[in-house]
């Protein structure tokens, strides 16, 4: 299928719009001054995402910034540094700091003229509102992804559309979908021969490219 097939694009905002890992960086640095030794950023967001695939069982209980607070404990004690939970708050409240990528806004203003864009990732209630304003999206079509939304026949029928309408646009060839996949790697050295995409992406501005360049065919 060409790029021009999709009527929606399902997109990961935390690996595709927002540079989550320097928002993370960032936020653990009054922490990481307390560390004797230098550590890289690769190692401590190894470290960091690490923590959080422990916590995902939780995800229902402590909710987002809950989880966050609990990762920034956890990599302290991981460290041999203390915390206080003031600390792991304001680490956890800093998800509201995370930079866009510089060509994501650009692209969705591009792609919004083509797509139902529809944007999936975790976030608690109380933080949703401010979100889809800074993303310029309604809060019926920022998802979660524990909802499923492309196996959900409900959904689907009520937002008239189909799995195979649908382009999920993410950073992770682990996910699945149900419909088209654009894998997005950013700065990224693995080989693409081995990531099961329908599509291949450098950053958002490239896939407004390739939907120019599907145009024209």
């Amino acid at each position: 299928m060409e790029l021009t097939d999709y009527r929606a694009l399902l997109i990961d905002c935390d690996e595709v719009l927002f540079d989550r890992n320097s928002g993370i960086w960032t936020a653990l640095q009054p922490m990481l001054q307390s560390y004797p030794d230098t550590l890289s950023r690769e190692e401590v967001l190894a470290d960091y995402d690490e923590v959080i695939r422990g916590l995902n069982p939780l995800f229902s209980k402590l909710g987002f910034s809950g989880l966050q607070c609990f990762a920034h404990r956890q990599l302290a004690e991981r460290l041999g540094l203390e915390t206080t939970w003031e600390e792991d708050m304001r680490f956890a409240r800093s998800v509201s700091d995370w930079s866009l990528y510089e060509d994501a806004p650009g692209a969705m203003l591009y792609l919004r003229k083509f797509y139902r864009l529809l944007i999936y990732g975790d976030r608690d209630n109380a933080d949703r509102e401010a979100f889809c304003e800074r993303l310029g999206i309604t809060s019926e079509d920022f998802l979660s992804p524990t909802s499923q939304p492309l196996e959900d026949r409900a959904w689907l029928l009520a937002n008239d559309l189909e799995p195979k309408d649908v382009l999920l646009v993410c950073g992770s060839a682990e996910l699945s979908s149900a419909g088209g996949l654009c894998l997005i790697q950013r700065g990224c050295g693995e080989p693409r021969s081995t990531s099961p995409a329908d599509f291949y992406i450098d950053s958002m501005a490239d896939l407004v490219t390739q939907h120019q360049q599907s145009l024209r065919r």
